[in-house]
């Protein structure tokens, strides 16, 4: 049984608790935060000083579940005391601090696990393999959506926070990288944004369109692929059918004669919602880390969330220029 321990006990630690406590393989040892909870199980220890984690030899896996901020400084004391690390989302707030980690969990033979969860949702999962198959013909672009009223972040903005999750499901989905990136946002605090609207370009004319509001009186977590034959709508807000697929698009047909080149006839075809078994995608991010410990590729790892990393740092760049399509190095 791997012993761990959680480094952060806010809203999104307490789900680590939980889905722990149904992986037998797993035991979590200690919790540490500045704060103390009001409850924790009885069979946990409780610490404010993460010295006392890293000094435990018992502890080979090291969650990392505080704000992004703070990502940085934690994830290189657990490396550096030779322990494994799952990192939540973004994996740093730079690329400099990022491409550290990496060099540095490689340099102690350790795991630097970052937390893109959905790629262990077996929705996204479903999707990736219909996409691979060719089942909607060549992907011509991805739509995301992810709104809602809260939760409001204080030092995070909505580009960090939210938008991330779609940037990694887009590469995942494309199967290869952006080369350019343009965003533009705005800030109703003064502070960070709240709503940010992100344009990703992708080899073969392939264009993703990322929208995060949490300003927005309506939840929603959508992402829409269009193909060349069908469509592919993701609801994860929907409790069972989390994937629609639509036979409907936009056939550009040739053309003669003097009225231009083409001819564009619109397709309307049969609706599909396939059955599919839905997962808890924490604990399947909790078992592959710790079959990543024993020796399995990682599947998300710190490199991953680099890349990330790098092109929300590249639109940051483009936000504070105006919304100006920049390239991703």
């Amino acid at each position: 049984m791997k012993k761990l321990a959680l480094i952060g006990c806010g809203y999104w630690g307490k789900n680590y608790i939980r889905s722990i406590e149904n992986i037998p393989d797993l035991k979590l040892e200690y919790i540490q935060d500045l704060i103390q909870p009001k409850s924790i199980p009885e069979n946990i220890k409780f610490t404010k000083d993460l010295s006392q984690i890293l000094k435990d030899d018992k502890i080979e896996g090291v969650i990392i579940a505080t704000p992004p901020e703070t990502h940085y400084d934690i994830a290189l004391k657990s490396i550096n005391a030779g322990k494994n690390v799952l990192v939540e989302k973004p994996i740093t707030m730079n690329l400099k601090d990022a491409e550290n980690l990496c060099e540095e969990a490689q340099r102690k033979k350790v795991v630097l696990m970052v937390g893109h969860i959905f790629k262990y949702n077996n929705a996204i999962r479903d999707i990736k393999k219909r996409l691979d198959g060719g089942d909607i013909g060549e992907i011509k672009y991805i739509e995301s959506r992810r709104i809602a009223l809260g939760p409001i972040r204080q030092s995070t903005s909505a580009l960090w926070d939210l938008a991330v999750h779609d940037v990694y499901i887009a590469e995942y989905f494309i199967g290869k990288k952006p080369f350019s990136v343009s965003c533009i946002g705005e800030s109703h605090n003064k502070k960070i944004d709240d709503i940010v609207s992100i344009n990703l370009r992708f080899p073969e004319d392939i264009l993703t369109t990322i929208y995060a509001n949490w300003e927005h009186p309506i939840k929603e977590r959508k992402i829409i692929i269009g193909g060349t034959k069908k469509a592919i709508l993701f609801d994860d807000i929907e409790p069972t059918d989390k994937v629609t697929i639509y036979d409907r698009g936009v056939d550009y047909n040739p053309r003669t004669g003097d009225f231009g080149e083409f001819q564009a006839i619109t397709r309307t075809g049969d609706t599909l919602i396939p059955k599919l078994k839905l997962n808890q995608p924490l604990e399947e991010e909790l078992i592959h880390f710790s079959k990543c410990i024993d020796g399995e590729k990682c599947f998300t790892d710190g490199y991953e969330g680099l890349e990330t990393v790098k092109i929300l740092e590249t639109a940051e760049e483009s936000r504070k220029k105006g919304g100006l399509e920049i390239k991703i190095k």
